[in-house]
């Protein structure tokens, strides 16, 4: 080819790099002929897991990554030879592939699924799932190509898996926060949130914690009808992190939240606040294995005192749950 590889430009957020669909379905509504690629097996330790991928534009754009940054350019060249001869192929790099010249220092060996038989309709029920922000899953029969799309109804998000001639790549729903509560630990969960990323929605009763926001290009509903809003749209890939130096609004926010499907909810407050809030909440009638749900003292950095730590702590505690049931790699 005499198109030089190059990244796709204007990555808005960490997370953007996981996600190639908004890249491969722009260059699609452009005309552009394109490339899916699969990370469909690994032989030994690698860098990304099976379910990786890139897109790949005939022009050489690409977005996503499977390694270290040592494949990306050999797989967008790679990509548009399989584009220009319109058969998709498997390619084996690292440990036992033809491509000698190619070096995998984890040594490893990858296998990349080239897919650029994907059709229209696949494409926009695709997009569509995910505008409607629900999971779904992509089953590939390697050897033709063919392709289904399918949504995933249960709470348990599988992880993407290979089955003997089939791929199955797993897309679950984007993560969603419900930030509520008052005071500069808001500000910063909100703004570390949203560069990551993260599907954000903020709460408080508090005008200095909202005029902080705002000043952050962020905003804050108030008002019970926008409190309600914001839990009722907490599903699976939902989580919450309440923030109250004053606890006396939280049983009933609590309350609330275990309702939903939220797979975490984050409580600000010490051991001894927390063992008097659950009091609180067993007097509501709330069982124990509900009260199990709540992550308090939140966060993973014991002590945090600062906005910074504290926001940290909290972010690594809930991407460490989200991972630990496949929302994210």
């Amino acid at each position: 080819m005499t198109i030089k590889a190059q990244p796709i430009p204007g990555a808005h957020a960490l997370l953007d790099d996981d996600d190639v669909l908004p890249a491969l379905f722009n260059w699609r509504r452009q005309g552009l002929r394109t490339a899916l690629v699969t990370l469909v097996g690994v032989d030994g330790g690698a860098p990304r897991q099976p379910g990786a991928q890139m897109a790949i534009a005939e022009d050489g754009r690409y977005a996503g990554y499977l390694s270290g940054g040592c494949l990306e350019q050999a797989v967008a060249l790679e990509a548009q030879s399989v584009i220009a001869a319109g058969q998709n192929k498997t390619v084996r790099y690292g440990k036992d592939s033809p491509y000698f010249d190619i070096k995998l220092p984890c040594g490893s060996g990858l296998d990349l699924y080239f897919d650029q038989t994907l059709d229209n309709a696949t494409c926009e029920q695709m997009n569509r799932l995910r505008q409607e922000r629900r999971s779904f899953a992509l089953k590939t029969h390697l050897p033709t190509g063919t392709s289904s799309v399918s949504p995933i109804t249960t709470t348990n998000i599988p992880c993407s898996a290979r089955d003997e001639d089939a791929f199955t790549r797993v897309y679950p729903a984007p993560i969603n926060i419900a930030i509520i509560g008052d005071g500069p630990a808001v500000s910063g969960l909100a703004r570390l949130a949203d560069v990551a990323g993260l599907g954000l929605s903020v709460w408080t009763r508090d005008d200095a914690t909202r005029r902080q926001l705002v000043s952050d290009g962020l905003s804050a509903g108030e008002g019970e009808d926008a409190l309600e809003a914001i839990i009722s749209g907490l599903g699976a890939t939902g989580a919450a992190i309440v923030v109250f130096h004053d606890h006396e609004a939280e049983p009933r926010i609590i309350e609330r939240l275990l309702t939903t499907q939220a797979f975490y909810i984050g409580i600000l407050g010490n051991h001894a606040v927390h063992r008097t809030r659950l009091a609180a909440l067993r007097e509501l009638g709330l069982p124990d294995d509900q009260l199990a749900r709540l992550s308090a003292p939140v966060g993973s950095i014991p002590n945090a005192k600062s906005k910074v730590t504290f926001a940290f702590g909290v972010l690594t505690e809930l991407l460490a749950a989200a991972k630990s049931r496949n929302l994210i790699a």
